[in-house]
């Protein structure tokens, strides 16, 4: 299996696009990090071919950082350009939050990472948005994120990781966040999802995931993700016993940039999964197994 890749060109173009997408939600920029990515892209389009070796260890790590975000900003554009702009209200108010922050993910502290915890929420909602798949995003949700699969709703509170000892007050809060909003009408459609995305844990903005071809990276980032979650779902189940228990599943998300040695390409990959509640009824199972689906799809 071969890793989708766009030229250093095709990145610059999709990026400047993402942008004036952002803007015509009524996102203004200032000297913030989304414009530094801009100066960014624009000038390794092509400078790339031209750089010498000691200027290229100089400009590495934030040329990885850079790259990641980038990414992530056009993975929402081209999930979302097509969602009609009065729809999109909500999704513009954490995009105004979120093009702020420091430039390089490494330089990120707990009091500065609210930017890209608003960027993750989005990503959530961008990501499970496949209406040609039945699972439609909630757009103005009453939670971070939300989804619709055939009338049911399914809330999702997301929580960005920066170390393991915070995943059980990550998801305790988010549970107590889920709570009212599964309980806001007598309904039996209501069901909720915590999101987690541990990505800081293991390549916190400047590092790479090496290995031999594309095949490997993929393999790799799966073990990633699913050690991940052999390690930590005991924590979540262990906090689910005691909340409501139309809270059905979790979902998890990790991305790095990385290189495949192969093709001497620097790539980035990504892995989501989404585990149901130990005991989850039938019903609610396969209500994630659809919404799996709609997530796996690229």
């Amino acid at each position: 299996m071969t890793i989708a890749t766009n030229s250093y060109d095709t990145i610059n173009l999709d990026y400047k696009n993402a942008i004036k997408w952002i803007e015509s939600l009524g996102v203004e920029f200032t000297s913030g990090r989304t414009q530094a990515y801009a100066k960014f892209i624009e000038h390794w389009a092509d400078g790339y071919k031209y750089v010498s070796e000691d200027e290229g260890k100089e400009a590495f790590p934030i040329f990885t950082s850079s790259m990641f975000e980038i990414l992530d900003f056009i993975d929402i554009y081209k999930s979302l350009r097509d969602v009609p702009v009065n729809k999109l209200s909500s999704i513009a108010e954490k995009l105004q939050k979120g093009v702020n922050g420091p430039i390089n993910l490494i330089e990120e502290t707990k009091n500065s990472s609210i930017a890209r915890n608003y960027i993750f929420e989005v990503l959530v909602a961008a990501k499970s948005h496949r209406p040609d798949n039945s699972v439609e995003t909630i757009f103005g949700s009453r939670s971070d994120t939300g989804v619709k699969i055939k009338g049911k709703k399914i809330w999702i509170e997301c929580k960005r990781l920066a170390s393991l000892n915070s995943l059980e007050a990550n998801i305790r809060k988010a549970c107590n966040q889920l709570e009212p909003n599964i309980n806001s009408k007598i309904s039996c459609c209501n069901r909720g999802i915590v999101a987690i995305d541990f990505t800081k844990i293991l390549h916190p903005g400047d590092k790479l995931l090496v290995k031999k071809n594309d095949e490997e990276l993929l393999r790799s980032t799966s073990e990633i993700t699913n050690t991940f979650i052999r390690q930590c779902s005991n924590e979540w189940e262990k906090v689910y016993k005691n909340k409501h228990q139309r809270i059905i599943g979790t979902l998890v998300r990790y991305a790095t940039m990385a290189t495949s040695e192969e093709r001497n390409l620097m790539v980035r990959v990504s892995e989501w999964g989404l585990i149901p509640k130990v005991g989850v009824k039938p019903h609610d199972e396969k209500l994630l197994r659809q919404l799996a689906k709609a997530l796996d799809r690229k």
